[in-house]
């Protein structure tokens, strides 16, 4: 049985015209992990750790979904052996520049390595032009902060140097990062894209019947849900509530989403991603945590991840939100981003600002102390004008 795992732990974004240049999002904890951290990350080896939990938190427009699009973009490419048109990476790549991606991964039997591709844009579709894998081993001696310096790294593998038979059968839209899964015979993470269902109110359920603890924790009103399929592999609903004799059965999930609040249904579709990563220990990702949810829901999905007894494989949640009141959940400075935009999106993990550590998370996001975190005085008053024009007629 091979139990050699690839994880990742950083990507760098250089000469996307969206994003602020050599923009970083990195799952490696940069503050001291205390003991009473140890439920929040996980440790890779030596002093080295990576959060279970990071969020990414802004305003409207900041480059939240951008960012989790392209994250999952490139280890859809990477990690899953999809090509860039099967992945989220066509959504994000933007301009007619090549765009640089470097994505920093450990291997389990004490190896890291950095992916560099450059995607180019040929005939309005994106393509691999160039892409580099380094390795180096990973030291417990090493400091930190070299950790991402692979200056002198042994180059893996070029896609450049690849023999004529291989380049045949490589596609241009393929990453090599393939062979090196296949050739190490690593276990890649999971990757688990919720994306779709955020502004989306779908119920989707492997298995027949949901289980009866979700049901009581999300609507204790409703008695049993089942979910089933015809011959024809069309989804069939039954739906009953307690203390009616009716039972709702339809095959249209709009019949059923008139009964069945968006909010249950959406939290039933979550539930079934959050438990597949934490079965497999992949990564799962939530844009705008709290939409349609309640802060109890909320708090359990986050809760999964910290608990020690259940996420026993080490699985990761990224999510974003507006609400800033769930970073005072989180422990630590170094699993929040704030997104900010002056022009570009930019990424600051919390833990780099200098703020008062006597100050709630959300009273310094809300006071806007972080600069760019809150509307705009002056474009409020404006709408605020604007709106009784329009009421008085002016």
């Amino acid at each position: 049985m091979n139990n050699k795992k690839i994880v990742f732990l950083k990507m760098v974004v250089k000469n996307h015209p969206l994003l602020k240049e050599n923009l970083e999002f990195s799952l490696v904890a940069d503050q001291r992990v205390m003991t009473e951290d140890a439920d929040d990350l996980t440790n890779l080896y030596g002093r080295v750790w990576i959060n279970n939990i990071t969020t990414i938190v802004g305003r409207n427009a900041t480059g939240k979904t951008t960012t989790m699009q392209l994250l999952l973009g490139i280890l859809e490419l990477l990690l899953q052996n999809k090509s860039i048109n099967q992945t989220r990476l066509g959504r994000v790549l933007y301009g007619d520049e090549p765009i640089t991606v470097d994505t920093y991964f450990y291997g389990s039997n004490n190896a890291l390595f950095l992916d560099e591709v450059i995607f180019e844009k040929r005939e309005d579709n994106w393509l691999i032009g160039q892409e580099t894998i380094y390795t180096k081993k990973a030291l417990t001696s090493t400091a930190k902060k070299e950790i991402f310096n692979f200056d002198g790294a042994h180059v893996w593998e070029d896609r450049e140097q690849l023999d004529d038979k291989l380049k045949s059968v490589l596609a241009p839209d393929d990453s090599i990062f393939r062979m090196l899964l296949a050739r190490e015979k690593y276990q890649a993470q999971g990757i688990f894209d919720t994306l779709l269902f955020t502004n989306v109110n779908a119920l989707i359920y492997n298995g027949a019947h949901v289980p009866q603890e979700i049901l009581a924790f999300l609507d204790p009103s409703v008695e049993y849900l089942e979910i089933g399929q015809s011959d024809s592999g069309q989804s069939f609903y039954r739906l009953k509530f307690k203390n009616n004799s009716k039972e709702i059965t339809d095959s249209n999930f709009a019949t059923i989403e008139y009964y069945l609040s968006s909010g249950t249904a959406k939290a039933i579709t979550m539930y079934q991603q959050v438990l597949r990563a934490l079965q497999t220990g992949g990564i799962v990702f939530i844009d705008e945590l709290e939409n349609h949810f309640n802060q109890a829901i909320v708090r359990s999905f986050i809760q999964y991840f910290t608990d020690p007894t259940i996420n026993k494989k080490r699985a990761i949640l990224i999510f974003s939100t507006h609400y800033s009141m769930l970073l005072d959940d989180l422990n630590r400075g170094d699993q929040i981003y704030v997104a900010r935009r002056n022009g570009n999106i930019d990424l600051t993990r919390y833990s780099d600002f200098d703020v008062r550590q006597d100050i709630q998370k959300s009273e310094v996001f809300d006071a806007d102390i972080l600069k760019g975190t809150s509307p705009d005085y002056k474009a409020f008053m404006a709408l605020i004008k604007a709106t009784k024009e329009v009421i008085n007629g002016e």
